[in-house]
């Protein structure tokens, strides 16, 4: 497996409320899907991505509190939907984003 594309994860401060990086990280990232809908008078399409990540500890805090997190990745937010770290086995993680502007 190729982890290539770089991605930083950022974390809300809690009492500014703004959004700081707190590592940057290389993943392997696949399309798995995304929804569209239909607000404010305009069509939008949400993708979502799946991001591969090499097992380390850093991530473990993701796994209880996604809200706090987030990816930025070419440019663009993914808001963390889902962490998985496969059977807990330590290897990889898996982190579905989805695209929020």
């Amino acid at each position: 497996m190729t982890y290539d594309k770089p991605v930083d994860l950022q974390k809300q401060n809690e009492d500014t409320e703004k959004w700081e990086t707190v590592m940057h990280f290389h993943a392997r990232v696949n399309k798995t899907g995304g929804s569209q809908t239909f607000a404010a008078d305009a069509d939008q399409f949400h993708a979502r991505l799946n991001f591969d990540f090499r097992y380390c500890e850093a991530l473990e805090e993701i796994r209880y509190q996604p809200q706090l997190y987030r990816l930025l990745y070419r440019g663009h937010q993914f808001q963390i939907t889902d962490y998985d770290d496969y059977l807990e086995q330590h290897r990889t993680v898996r982190i579905v984003g989805l695209l929020y502007e």
